[in-house]
């Protein structure tokens, strides 16, 4: 039987399909981007209203001054808002009109990150202002769901900040002839040039400012914004000091100018960055117009290209008395660190280390309580001086009508100040006993008499470790004025930096009585060493040498450290017993509009 042969399906029927599905495709693809765009178009609507928002809420923000809300006129926040939005009005669906945004004082509310409406006649003084923008935009699909047109409505809240610029420790504070002294050593050692400038040369410098914005525009740091100057990295020492004469000599200030060209930077001085000199939180309008003291700069920049190196002092110019020679190595643990900031901001001191080695040639001391003289041998003394930091938190920022009145910080120190010295010194000597210390060896001996006078041969080393420790901390508030605490210290301690030196001498002797045992020619000299320390014999003879040496050679070299290089050089990083110099740096501000909602 023949199989049955199936009938094939027409051509044009299998056409019709393939037609039917591709319109539908077509339908779906047409549908789905019509859905991306509108969802597309309102994503950018959304986007371009909080921007407008955001942008307004800056521009109006800037009108508060502290004033109760009653006494401001809301016709100047509405022209604040118009012309806004000239400048920043466009958005997808076209410009936005006056009415589209409107505005409210606020203040902050009860929880974090909550804001409370303020009334225009209130008498609460309003801290931000909020802002409320919408616009809308036509939608592709609006055909198949009825709805035609899409909008968004966004808001933005925004507040003045203060802020500030501020140091703790200034070489412009209390510039004398001891400071500037100091200065040209030690410059010298930390920058690898050969300094020899005056204390008016030096009066000259602090007398100077310039700004970062001048620093900007002299050029040559290859910058165009402040911004961009402060991220500044990798910046030769020398160059900024040209940059810096450049903007002295623009003012007129031509003296200071060709002072600071005339100093010569090593090459080997390693790079800084400029943020080292003064360092400014994100958005802090402050820093805009932050000025430099140029001395201040001249330093800073020395301390930070030397940070955490041991820098030789060859001849730090004092002189301490009987010292035959002394070297002296300064290491720049912490630089100063200038601030620019908001509330919360932090400054501190620079934080150095100094150490000193004196060598004193072989001398003969006079011991009167002894009536004799002892032969002491050189003797080598380490010196030892830590210079421990301040730090000050800013607290707040006062301002009145015609601008910024006062700052205020914290002012705390964990350690301030710190010396060690230690030396050693052979001495040899020969005592002939007379009144107690005769007493004393004759009752040693069980004798009433000797028909001989005793005597004593000392030879010994005495070890003299002397110091004083670090000075307890302090906390307290520091208001400081402006413009007044630009160039006067607020905050300052008193007294000497290095508390009393506490000397404690170990003495490893060998002190022997020579006396004559015996009578006339039948007897002979005799040795008895005498090592007890609780000895009357051994208590008499060392307790005077020991004193002789600290009255003698110790003592004038710590009060010289104290009065010549300690107490000079904590002035010049602006520390002081319970205190440190406080000062301000133009300009703090007032105004600098951040958004917070």
């Amino acid at each position: 039987m023949t199989p049955r042969r199936r009938a094939a399906r027409p051509h044009d029927e299998r056409g019709a399909s393939a037609v039917l599905i591709a319109a539908l495709m077509a339908v779906v693809l047409m549908v789905s981007a019509a859905f991306a765009v509108d969802l597309g178009q309102q994503r950018v609507v959304r986007r371009d209203v909080q921007a407008v928002a955001d942008m307004v809420a800056l521009d109006m923000v800037r009108l508060l001054d502290g004033r109760k809300a009653k006494d401001y006129s809301t016709v100047s926040f509405d022209d604040a808002k118009k012309r806004s939005l000239q400048r920043n009005g466009s958005a997808l669906g076209g410009a936005l009109k006056p009415e589209d945004v409107s505005w409210t004082f606020v203040m902050q509310g009860a929880t974090a990150g909550t804001w409370t409406t303020v009334a225009s006649n209130d008498d609460k003084v309003p801290t931000a202002i909020k802002v409320t923008a919408k616009s809308q935009t036509g939608l592709v699909f609006g055909g198949v769901t009825g709805v035609s047109t899409g909008g968004a409505t966004r808001t933005a809240v925004a507040r003045n900040e203060e802020s500030a610029c501020f140091r703790v420790g200034s070489f412009i504070a209390s510039l004398d002839s001891a400071q500037s002294a100091l200065l040209n050593p030690i410059l010298s050692a930390l920058l690898g040039s050969n300094l020899n400038l005056d204390l008016v040369s030096y009066k000259g410098l602090a007398g100077a400012n310039i700004s970062l914005l001048d620093l900007v525009k002299v050029g040559g740091l290859g910058v165009g914004s402040v911004d961009e100057l402060l991220k500044l990295d990798g910046v030769e020492v020398a160059k900024l000091f040209v940059a810096a004469a450049k903007v002295l000599e623009n003012q007129g200030k031509l003296a200071a100018a060709n002072i600071l060209r005339a100093i010569t930077v090593s090459a080997a001085t390693p790079t800084i960055a400029i943020a080292d000199l003064i360092q400014a939180a994100p958005g802090a309008s402050s820093a805009l117009d932050a000025s430099l003291n140029v001395l201040d700069l001249i330093t800073t920049a020395a301390f930070v290209s030397n940070k955490n190196h041991a820098v030789e002092i060859p001849n730090l110019g004092i002189n301490l008395p009987g010292v035959a020679s002394v070297t002296t190595s300064l290491t720049v643990i912490e630089p100063p660190k200038p601030k620019c900031g908001p509330v919360g901001t932090t400054s501190e001191t620079a934080q150095i280390s100094l150490r000193l080695n004196a060598h004193i040639n072989p001398q003969s001391l006079r011991v009167g309580v002894l009536d004799t003289s002892v032969d002491v041998g050189a003797i080598d003394i380490a010196v030892s001086i830590d210079l421990g930091k301040a730090i000050a938190r800013l607290t707040k920022v006062t301002c009145n009508v015609n601008g910024p009145d006062s700052i205020q910080v914290a002012l705390s120190s964990g350690v301030v100040g710190g010396i060690s010295i230690s030396a050693s010194a052979g001495v040899k000597a020969r005592v002939n006993p007379v009144g107690g210390l005769l007493d004393s060896i004759l009752g040693l001996l069980g004798l009433n008499s000797l028909l001989k006078p005793p005597y004593l041969t000392l030879d010994t080393s005495v070890a003299i470790n002397a110091g004083s420790p670090a000075l307890s901390g302090y906390s307290k508030t520091v208001t400081v004025p402006i413009p007044g605490g630009y160039t006067i210290p607020s905050g300052s301690g008193s007294g000497a930096l290095i508390g009393p030196v506490s000397i404690d001498p170990a003495v490893n002797t060998d002190l022997v009585l020579h006396y004559w045992d015996g009578i006339l020619v039948l007897g002979s000299w005799k040795e008895r060493h005498i090592t007890d320390p609780l000895n009357t014999v051994f208590d008499g003879v060392l307790r005077p040498l020991v004193g002789t040496l600290l009255s003698a050679l110790v003592n004038p070299i710590v009060s010289t450290l104290q009065t010549a290089l300690i107490g000079p050089l904590g002035k010049l990083l602006g520390l002081q017993v319970g205190g440190a110099d406080v000062f301000a740096m133009p300009t703090p501000t007032c105004s600098g509009p951040k958004l917070v909602g």
